[in-house]
Formats: structure tokens, sequence, C-alpha cells
């Protein structure tokens, strides 16, 4: 009692002297610094934290400096002290600014949190108090650290990577089995690993994947609550952006957990064995479907990563889990289009699906199963005719449902063309059916044929009034259609042939094994429906069927006069028009470019180019993607008309410029590009929203942004992705293309600005450099005249000289013989002489013996002679 009656005392002060807050602040601040005693700076501290609340700034400016310094010495030894101070820096250092408004850069928060971090000294004791088992010291610890990365994650991280025990914390707040610090443990993980791929790297290297894979198991998987959940979105975080991570990932074949998780079979059962119902039909609540789509958004992240996954055999099954649960199964709306979104660009799309459907009136309590098909027939089916690919197999009502049906089958579309494109073959196969399709079987119980029915979404004449509905079918049968033929040849060549079917795609009767057969009204009389056919078909005998190409540039006629007759009458379908004209001059543009052949079947069709100028030439009342569109089309029809018929360039240029005129035509396409409803299209979205503008009557409108009225989420399809590419890499080269000469070539394939531009320019370096070799070719050719007439001259010298060393060794010979034979005489003269001299010498010694007289000198003339012939003989016998 003495000593709390003397803190007392020491904090009221002087007896009846008032004592403001800051008087308080500044007393405990001081006993906390300079107190021995732990209990005084304990309970100094515990005074600080009831102060904190309502005089943040005064704590803050006269006693953070300690609590800091209390953080790293006494709260590693006492644990209400640990606690004491984490709740006052908790205080410190939290945001004032109500959620969702910008927090201001003078927040007293915010500059407690700078003075907090300004050294990595707070950072590792709040890592060091984690290790603490304590339940209130780790959860607030855990709050305080997630304060500060919300208020200044970037030094938090970066005092956490010059952490050596960083990681090793992490891992036993993870292994902690209190709800409330796991769940606070996976909310700061979130935070502290966003956007940094060296602490990703060393907490997925700590073993956290397979702490994080453990903890949704012992949860129950995706049917587990919110904690399932922060996992997940720890996994991905863990994986986003982070090439080292998603490959550790894969090679621990940790991916063999995530189709699991969606209750896929594992190991995934062959292509030629169906999946379980039980993957199929599942009960769906609003928290599985959550963790659902967790998972298939980290599958979703791997496949994109376009590593190991793409090239290595399906890891645990991905692809065909995540095709058969957008194809084939219950799954809400939604998870089926980001399962679609999620697959990769070449899936199993021809392996066989056994497809559900709900039976009508059980309110998906009861369902159906179909026959297996090809899953990129159901694709087709799905994208024509919405989910479960059976038009009315569910009702969607109200506009949610409607937009989520609607991005359902514009992903099936992005799917189709991801794989057509990649895919020649198949391109080929799939019109090839649509050209010749087999004959339907007798007996099954199939009640989709969707590449017949996309022939007959392309074929038939569109029909008032123009339903949102049939707008969208026919324009995803359009952008269907266009994937196929796009830059390819041979695909436009085989398109060409198709004649759409008098066939109609037949409902067969019910089969007793209780399989489901939808269809648009009571059952059809299957005798009544074969002798209609058979009529059909008689009718077509007589008379030639019209090709696909024909067929659609009636529609395309009638659709414009249609609209015309429905602006007259003030009908509301103006929009639904609209969409469906851009089909048809969708399909147009994609088939006649780079198509000399289609450009004239085109401009052979009677009445057709007063149906494209018409719309281009009005002022007023047109919808300006139609305008733009029909100008495109038109330009498309005058460069690529290169083959002799009726309709040549030369006709065609002085129409454009009479009727339309270049500006004109410049304008029109000019405006397209300009619209939002074309900006609007990306990769991930071709769903815009739908908002009217009266003043436009319907069309033209801007798309919805916050804050403006839109109705209510709707959505509509305009263009795709591969369109918008197409037109903005071909629109400037299609906008000069009616100036141009009509005997110039034809366009290159990459006619936007840059690229244009860049030929133009390597044109004229090409022109000039081929001066340049012309130039330098005639002269070498002088110089190489210049060498021939020296090589000849010096070839004559050397002719001459040849003859003239010729007859020099002849001349040489001749005198080497002469030589040779005075040599001879000589010789013959020596030896004549010799006998002479010895002659000499024998009667020299006979004149001796008889002893006359014999002169000296001749004595000596004798040794001479001897010499001298000694002489001679040594240089013969050196010289031989």
């Amino acid at each position: 009692m003495s000593f709390l009656s003397s803190t007392y005392n020491a904090l009221r002060g002087p007896v009846g002297a008032p004592q403001t807050a800051l008087d308080t602040v500044t007393k405990l601040a001081d006993r906390l610094a300079q107190s021995t005693l732990l209990s005084d700076r304990r309970a100094a501290i515990l005074g600080l934290k009831g102060l904190s609340r309502d005089h943040k700034a005064d704590v803050g400016h006269y006693a953070l400096e300690y609590l800091i310094k209390a953080l790293d010495t006494d709260a590693r030894d006492d644990v209400d002290v640990a606690r004491a101070v984490l709740d006052t820096l908790l205080l410190l250092c939290q945001v004032d600014t109500p959620e969702g408004v910008k927090v201001s850069r003078d927040d007293i928060g915010l500059k407690h949190t700078d003075i907090l971090l300004s050294t990595p000294g707070p950072t590792h004791a709040l890592l060091a108090l984690l290790m603490d088992n304590n339940f209130y010291v780790r959860l607030t610890a855990l709050q305080l650290l997630s304060v500060l990365l919300h208020n200044r994650p970037h030094q938090v991280q970066q005092h956490f990577q010059h952490s050596a025990d960083g990681p090793s914390v992490i891992e036993q707040v993870l292994a902690d089995n209190r709800d409330i610090i796991r769940t606070e443990g996976l909310a700061v993980l979130q935070l502290l690993v966003a956007s940094n791929p060296s602490i990703q790297t060393s907490i997925a290297f700590a073993g956290a994947f397979e702490k994080l894979l453990a903890i949704i198991s012992q949860e129950g998987g995706i049917d587990g609550g919110s904690t399932v959940h922060e996992c997940l979105l720890v996994i991905e975080g863990l994986l986003r952006h982070n090439v080292g991570t998603q490959k550790f990932f894969r090679d621990l074949e940790f991916t063999s957990h995530l189709p699991a998780l969606l209750l896929f079979p594992s190991p995934p059962p062959s292509p030629d064995q169906p999946t379980p119902q039980e993957f199929n039909l599942q009960f769906w609540n609003p928290s599985k479907l959550t963790n659902a789509i967790a998972v298939v958004e980290i599958i979703r992240m791997l496949v994109a990563g376009k590593g190991d996954v793409n090239q290595a055999p399906d890891l645990g099954g991905m692809s065909r889990c995540l095709t058969e649960l957008a194809l084939a199964s219950n799954a809400p709306t939604v998870l089926k289009t980001k399962a679609l979104k999620a697959l990769p660009a070449n899936p199993p799309l021809f392996n066989l699906v056994t497809c559900y459907i709900p039976v009508p009136e059980t309110n998906g309590e009861e369902w159906d199963r179909l026959a297996p098909e090809p899953a990129i027939a159901v694709l087709v089916a799905y994208s024509l005719d919405g989910e479960y690919g059976v038009p009315g197999a569910v009702e969607t009502v109200g506009p949610v449902a409607r937009r989520e049906s609607l991005e359902l089958r514009a992903a099936a579309l992005s799917v189709f063309e991801a794989f057509v494109s990649n895919d020649l073959n198949a391109r080929l196969y799939i019109l090839g059916e649509m050209a010749n399709p087999p004959p339907l079987p007798s007996g099954t119980e199939t009640v989709r044929h969707p590449f017949r029915t996309l022939v007959k979404a392309l074929s038939d004449t569109p029909q008032p009034p123009m339903t949102p509905q049939a707008a969208h079918r026919t324009q995803l049968a359009s952008l269907l259609f266009t994937s196929l033929i796009r830059s390819s040849d041979k695909c436009k060549a085989l398109a060409r042939s198709i004649v759409p079917s008098v066939v109609a795609v037949m409902p067969t009767s019910t089969p007793s094994n209780n399989f489901f057969t939808p269809a648009d009204g009571p059952p059809i009389n299957e005798k009544a429906a074969l002798k209609a056919a058979e009529k059909a078909d008689d009718d077509d005998d007589d008379d030639e069927q019209q090709p696909l190409l024909s067929a659609i540039l009636g529609s395309l006629a009638i659709a414009i006069r249609s609209r015309g007759i429905s602006r007259e009458k003030g009908d509301t379908d103006l929009r639904e028009w609209d969409r469906v004209i851009v089909a048809y001059l969708i399909i147009i543009s994609g088939w006649a470019w780079e198509s000399s052949v289609t450009v004239k079947d085109v401009l052979e069709e009677g009445g057709i180019m007063s149906v494209l100028i018409e719309p281009v030439t009005q002022s007023s009342g047109v919808d300006v993607i139609v305008q733009g569109l029909c100008a495109f089309v038109l330009g498309v029809c005058y460069e690529f008309n290169r083959e002799p018929g009726e309709i040549t360039r030369e006709t065609l240029q002085p129409i454009f410029h009479k009727r339309i005129g270049a500006d004109t035509f410049v304008s029109r396409m000019a405006r397209l590009r300009d619209d939002p409803r074309f900006k609007a299209v990306s990769p991930e979205h071709l769903v815009v929203d739908v908002v009217l503008d009266d003043m436009s009557g319907g069309f033209g409108g801007e798309l919805s942004r916050a804050g403006e009225d839109a109705t209510d989420g709707e959505g509509e399809i305009w263009f795709d992705w591969s369109f918008v590419e197409f037109w903005k890499s071909h629109y400037y080269t299609i906008q000069k293309s009616i100036t141009n000469d009509p005997n110039s070539a034809a366009a290159e394939a990459g006619g936007n600005i840059d690229t244009v531009a860049l030929i133009t320019s390597l044109r004229s370096v090409i022109a000039n450099q081929g001066a340049d070799i012309e130039r330098l070719q005639a002269k070498l050719a002088e110089v190489m005249k210049e060498r021939e007439e020296e090589r000849e001259q010096l070839n004559a010298q050397i002719t001459s000289l040849s003859d003239r060393l010729t007859e020099l060794n002849s001349e040489i010979e001749t005198e080497k013989e002469k030589k040779r034979e005075t040599e001879k005489e000589q010789e013959d003269l020596l030896v004549l002489l010799e006998e002479l001299n010895q002659k000499r010498r024998r009667d020299k010694a006979l004149m001796k013996e008889k002893g006359l007289m014999v002169s000296e000198d001749e004595e000596e003339e004798e040794d001479e002679e001897d010499e001298e012939e000694e002489e001679e003989e040594e240089e013969e016998e050196e010289e031989e």
C-alpha cells in the first residue's frame, strides 16, 4: 500500500495543484526512462497505455523512444511488460483515418510507425517476441506487425529480410493450433510476402507449403471455413510472380494436391475412363465456392507460368480437372468461368467428357447424365447456348445471372480460340465436320450436334424482333467461326465449300434409362420430323443450296434493312440489331483478308456493295461501330480484289471516291478505334457494361464507370481480343487503301501505323542501297574490262617472250653443239700432238743411243712439255 500511495502522490503532484494529461505523460515517461525497478517501469508503461488512446500525440512525443527501448529489453524478460508495451505501441501506430479514405501523410500513426521502423532493432525484437508461446504476447505481436505492414510494408519487409530468425518464426506461428493465433498469423503472412520474391522464397523453402497444405487438410479441404481460404491466399502469395517458388512447388509434386482439393480423384483416371459422379455433382455453398475459386486461381497461376507444367505430363491431372469442372459438373457459373480461364493453351479437348444437366423444375436437386462427347463439342455448345450447352437448361433471371452466363460463354469462346489457333489440324477437322457432316446415327441418345448447330446459327436468317439472347448467339457463332478461318488459306477454302444443312438439330425421344433430352417446347414427333426433313431434301435437289458465304451476306443485308425498319417504328431492339450486323461484318472482314477468291465471291453477290456503302454515307442514325466496320470491309475488298471479274479495282475506286470520299472513309474507321466498346476489350475481359445513350438512340454510348448509371450490371459482347488485335494491326493500311493506285500491290500482313512507317523507311533504304549496288556494279564492270584488256596484253607479251625464249634456247643448243664439236677437234689435235711428242722423245732417245748430239734447249722444252702435260691431267681429274 505504501508503494501505491507513493506512486499516486508522485503522479498527483503537490496537494491541491491541478495536473494536466501532458504533465502525467511527461512524468510517466521520466519514470520509464530513469527507474531502476522493473515494477516501476511496468507501472509507467501501464499508465502510458491508458493515456495512449486519448493523448496519442503526447505519448508518442515524450515516451515512444523509451517504449521502443523497453520492447527490446524488459519485454523479453517480463510477460506483463511485453503485453503492455505491445498494446501501447499498437495504439500509437494505428491510423485514425476511416476505412476507404486515403491516409493523410501527416497522420500521427504513420509518424510513430516511421520512428519505430527507423532502425531494424524494433522489428527484430518484435519477431523475437513471436517466439514466446504466451497467447496474449503472440497475438498482440502479430497485430502490431500487421499494423506496421499496412502502414509501411516495404520497411518491414526489408527489416525481415535481415533477420536470421524470420522464416523460423513464421514456421512456429503456422504450427500454433490456436485458431485466433493462426488466423492472425495467416493475415500477417499475406502482407509480408506481397510483392517480395526474396521473402517468398525464404518462407517457401522453410516448409511453408507443407504447413499450409496440412492446415487445409485438417480443416476439411475446400469444405472448411475462412481458415482454408486464408491458407490458399498465402499459397497464392508465395507463388505470385516468383518462378523459383513455382518450380519448387512443382518439383515437390505439390501440384497433385490441388485437383484433390476440388475432390478430383488422385491419381487421375485414364482418358478413356469417366470421372466419378462424386466430383461432377457436389453440394456448393458460398464458403466452398470461395475456396474452390482460390484453388483454381492457384492452378491458373501455375499454368500461366509456362514452365515445366506445359511440357511435362499433366501433373496431378490439372488440365482434365479444370475441363471436367468447367464443362461436365454442376459447379456454379462463376467457378466454371474461372476454370475455363485457367485452362492452358492446349487442353485435352478431344477427350470424351460425360456431362450432367439439371432436370427442369427440380431446383437443381435432380440431374441427368448425357452420353460421352468430345470436350471441344461441349465447349462450342457452351459458347453458343450458355451453361450446359442447352438453350433454357438454366434460367438466368436478373442482370447478375445474365452477366455471369455471358462471362461463361465468353470464356468458352476464348478457350476455343486459343486451342484452334495453335492447332491447324483441329481447325481443318472442325471445318470438315461443318462442310461434310456425318449422318446422324439412329437410336442414339446424343442431344447436341454443336458443329451442325454452329452452321445453323451462322446461316439462319435473323428475324425481328431481335432479342439479346439471339443477338449474342449470332455474335458468338461469328467469333467462333472467324477463329477457325483466320490467317489460313486452307481453312478459308474449306469454309467456302460449306453449304448449310437443311437437316435441323433434332432431339430424340427420351430413353428408358432416365436420360433427359432438353428441347424448346413439347416433344417433337420423330416420324413427322423425318418426313419433313426428307421433303426438304427433295426440295433442295431441285435448287442448288446456297453456300455459307452467300447466306451470311444475305443475312447482313436483311439485318441492316430490319434495323432501319425498327428505327422507323421506334422499337427498342436497335442495339441488338447492331450486334448482329457487327457479327456478320467480322466474319466477312476476316474471311476476305488476303483471300482474293473470297473477295470475288463477295463482290459478285448482288447488291452487297450498296448494302455496305449506305451505312458509311449516313451522317446519323447508325452506330459508329457499324459504320467503321462497313468501311473496313469495303477497304479489304478493294485491297485484295486481285482476281479477274466484273468488278475490278479500277471500277471500285471511282465509286468509293464519289459516294464516300477518302476523308469520310478515314473518319468512320477512326471513330471505331476511339469507341469505348472497342477500347474496353482486353484478353481477360470480352464482356463490357451496357450504358444506353438517349442522344444516340441506344447506340454508341459510354461504358459504365464508378458513379455512372448503368443497366444494373448488364453486359454485352461486341468483339473478341483476336479481332481487336487483327483490326489494330491492319486498319491503318485499309484507311489508305482507297487512295492507292488500282495497279499497286496488295498490303502486307502487318499494316499498323508503326509497321507501315517502318516498311516505308526500309523500302527507301533498300531502294537507295539498290541504286548504290547498281552504280558499284557498273564501276566493277569497267574495272573488270580494264583488267581484261591488261590481261590480254600481258598474255600477248608472255607469248612473245615465250617464243623468244624458245628461239634463244634453240640458239643455245646450236652453240653448245658447235662447242662440243670444237672441243672434240681440240681433243683430236691434242692426241695427235701427244703422239708427235712421244715420237720425238723416242727419236731423241734413239739419237742418244746412237751417240748423236741432242741440244739442251730441246731437253728443256721436253721437260716443260712434260710439266704441262701433268698439269693438264690434274685439271682433267679435278673436273671429273
